[in-house]
């Protein structure tokens, strides 16, 4: 394929990895209002935009090996993925944003970006998949924590964190933060969720 139609269908093959099932959660439809995004002290949540391509970029530059082995979407990042691919990549998130497709957040520290996160539809509500650069794994369970608990503002009975088995790093992750075993999306060994508070 060629055109700009062409390069984003080479570029999203990274979401059929993230496998999506839909749900009747009112987060889907399109008079939707996402809750604020998260603030925290040193780091905030801004949905992801073209505006962000070159920090982004420069961003999952920075791990991308460890990124391709742990996330396992497809190849991506890519060695040869562009800034131009990657403006085209966030075009689509933000696509996707404005329709309530998807809900994509640059994890900002100041102007730096320092990760990303992903909230995509699964049928018992959503979906959570984010990445960090080297120098924030420290501190990726405090973050992923918070935004958990912004999540339960969402109209979501729980919330899947789909992550690959041989990520040994995020599951103890996960586990650390209390969250219990679940069926997920097919490829993910180990699953893990938390309901908001209500559910069963």
């Amino acid at each position: 394929m060629s055109g700009v139609a062409g390069d984003l269908g080479w570029l999203w093959q990274a979401a059929t990895v993230r496998q999506r099932l839909s749900s009747n959660s009112p987060a889907w439809s399109k008079g939707f209002q996402p809750p604020p995004p998260l603030a925290a002290q040193d780091w905030h949540l801004t949905p992801l935009h073209p505006d962000l391509s070159e920090v982004d970029y420069q961003a999952w530059k920075s791990c991308r090996e460890r990124l391709v082995r742990e996330l396992d979407w497809n190849g991506w990042p890519g060695p040869e993925f562009s800034l131009e691919e990657n403006r085209l990549d966030l075009a689509e998130h933000y696509r996707e944003f404005e329709d309530r497709e998807a809900y994509a957040y640059s994890v900002l520290s100041g102007e730096d970006c320092v990760g990303c996160l992903y909230i995509e539809p699964w049928s018992s509500g959503a979906q959570l998949a984010f990445w960090f650069r080297d120098d924030w794994l420290p501190r990726e369970t405090e973050v992923i924590e918070a935004v958990l608990k912004w999540l339960e503002g969402w109209p979501f009975d729980e919330v899947l964190l789909p992550l690959r088995p041989w990520n040994a790093r995020k599951l103890a992750a996960v586990q650390a933060l209390g969250l219990r075993p679940c069926a997920g999306p097919e490829g993910h060994v180990s699953h893990t969720q938390r309901r908001r508070p209500g559910g069963t």
